[in-house]
């Protein structure tokens, strides 16, 4: 291709990418080019019609937390009309436990609330935990814990030093501790499984909390985190999905970028990062083109691929080389498959709440117990295909909502589940493990739903670790949360300390993606915040800092009312 030339040249055209994009364009006032490998723009804001003809599943990215996009319903009114638009379900997050023949239902934000719903489903397993929850409820929806949220979420690592979050922090304390959920030392050393424990009663709570902490790739037995689980388990009523496909996204972003002048090259191969005098200056493509940078270089690539691709060791210090080296990317690996079926599941469990067969996260357990998440991991962790008691399947079924994912009268389930690395198999045993895992996945989840069996089964397309490393980065295991999140590879020190605040070590060039805080999502907060170093070190327009858009206040509104909107757009019929 000729050589161009931009204020801002952007490696990637994924999540992150197209977030950043427009905030570099309409905040920043720059012209930008996009450069991605791939055929196409989106990365893992993925739909395809791959099961069968007619029917859409998302390959990658589905679920969607209430705040994934705040700022840009904030920043770009137009985002939700173009596309952004979510989504709930009756109920939000669930579990099937085929052995004690129940269910627990938690039901979503849209039709539960006050979520008095929920509580008397978790009354009939425990009067304890039901009436925690409640007070727990209450106290995170209000502003405070809502601003300490906002805080953590949708600032880079030097931005959380400010004293103004400590002192948020410090109000929130009295009434989790009102709540019985006082953050004392061992709670905040201990692990996810550690602190559900000791925070609720039932178990069945329990294993719902630790199956939405392993979707973010977390590792249940992993200390340091236990104060996440009460954010993990308030965060279940709001779990939502995208209309129309998760790559709507992907569309309504590309309409606005085309609007604001951007340009995208796609089957553009970056080859690395043009350096000059210590200061990026643009890139280089396979085919030998220049494109030149005005202003800065963005990275959207992994870690490693940023340091030994893009910039090359030589221009790197020993001690950054070997902590970039030893960054971790195994744990988030997955089984995705979409099952293209003439009827949509329907439970053993509904015989105990007929509410259950419309769920959208609902686990599928042997018992009611997280102890089989635990050996599920274990056994990944050994290079262990694990026995089907300690299956960990989450399932759903979106053509229940959205008419738009499957043809009339017929549905689209999906699943994820985890999966060994991409590098533990080579392609051929890949192509036996697919094959496999299909098999044993109708088997199991017939066991909670007959009526999904092989009679039932259209089509099937699968997604495996594997198959995601058509995702350069991605590369080489396949984990779709990028990186792993022990506490030395999260919050401040993701990926690494020197790279958390999103520069990179050459002047001019910054860097974002999934391996960045927070991570293993597709929501706009590693964008968000790289923006906001970029916009403070080149001084840029600071659109949180306008009358009326002052954080955290704006976004704990604004997440309100995306509340209102999804209940206005898309009413229950």
């Amino acid at each position: 291709m000729p050589d161009e030339t931009f204020d801002a040249v952007i490696v990637g055209g994924g999540t992150t990418a197209l977030y950043t994009a427009m905030y570099l364009m309409r905040y920043g006032g720059m012209s930008v080019g996009i450069f991605e490998r791939r055929h196409e723009i989106g990365g893992c804001m993925a739909t395809e019609e791959a099961c069968a003809p007619g029917f859409r599943g998302n390959t990658h990215a589905t679920m969607s937390f209430p705040w994934y996009h705040l700022p840009l319903y904030r920043d770009f009114p137009e985002f939700w009309e173009y596309g952004g638009q979510r989504d709930q379900y009756l109920v939000a997050d669930g579990g099937s436990f085929i052995k004690e023949e129940t269910c627990l239902a938690i039901y979503s934000t849209k039709d539960d609330p006050t979520q008095e719903r929920t509580a008397k489903e978790i009354a009939r397993f425990s009067e304890r935990d039901a009436d925690r929850w409640l007070k727990l409820w209450n106290l995170w929806q209000g502003d405070t814990a809502q601003n300490c949220q906002i805080d953590r979420l949708f600032n880079p690592a030097e931005f959380r030093l400010d004293p103004a979050h400590l002192e948020r922090q410090m109000e929130l304390y009295p009434g989790l501790c009102e709540a019985g959920f006082e953050p004392d030392q061992l709670l905040l050393n201990a692990s996810h499984l550690r602190a559900v424990k000791e925070q609720w009663d039932s178990k069945e709570l329990q294993y719902c909390i630790e199956r939405l902490v392993l979707s973010g790739a977390f590792d249940i037995n992993q200390t340091g985190v236990g104060a996440e689980s009460m954010g993990v388990a308030m965060q279940m009523p709001g779990l939502g999905y995208f209309r129309g496909g998760t790559h709507q996204i992907a569309h309504a972003c590309h309409q606005i970028l085309v609007q604001g002048g951007c340009k995208f090259f796609t089957h553009a191969h970056v080859e690395n990062v043009i350096i000059e005098n210590g200061e990026a200056k643009g890139i280089r493509l396979a085919d030998g083109s220049q494109i030149k940078a005005n202003k800065l270089v963005l990275s959207t690539l992994n870690p490693r691929q940023l340091a030994f691709d893009l910039i090359g060791r030589e221009h790197l210090s020993d001690k950054f080389i070997r902590r970039v080296e030893l960054t971790e990317a195994t744990f988030g690996c997955l089984f995705w498959y979409s099952i293209a079926c003439h009827e949509a599941p329907r439970y053993h469990a509904a015989a105990f709440n007929p509410d259950i067969d419309e769920t959208f996260w609902l686990g599928l357990a042997e018992t009611a117990d997280p102890e089989h998440i635990v050996k599920e991991t274990y056994y990944l962790k050994l290079g262990m295909w694990p026995p089907m008691e300690h299956f960990c399947s989450t399932v759903w079924c979106h053509s229940l909502r959205d008419p738009s994912y499957a043809p009339k009268g017929k549905h689209i389930c999906n699943n994820e589940q985890v999966a060994p690395p991409a590098t533990q198999h080579t392609e051929r045993e890949w192509l036996e493990i697919k094959k496999r895992f299909g098999e044993e996945l109708i088997e199991y989840w017939s066991r909670h739903s007959p009526n999904m069996n092989w009679n039932n089964v259209i089509g099937i397309d699968s997604q495996t670790p594997y198959d995601a490393n058509h995702m350069k980065n991605l590369e080489p295991n396949g984990a779709m949360s990028g990186d792993d999140r022990p506490m030395y590879q999260s919050f401040d020190c993701r990926p690494t300390p020197e790279l958390a605040n999103h520069r990179a070590p050459v002047k001019n060039l910054y860097c974002t993606g999934g391996s960045w805080w927070v991570g293993s999502n597709i929501g706009c907060t590693e964008s968000y915040n790289c923006y906001k170093i970029i916009a403070t070190d080149l001084g840029l327009d600071k659109p949180w800092e306008a009358q009326g858009k002052e954080e955290p206040y704006s976004l704990v509104e604004q997440q309100r009312i995306v509340f209102d909107k999804q209940r206005e757009a898309f009413p229950r019929s």
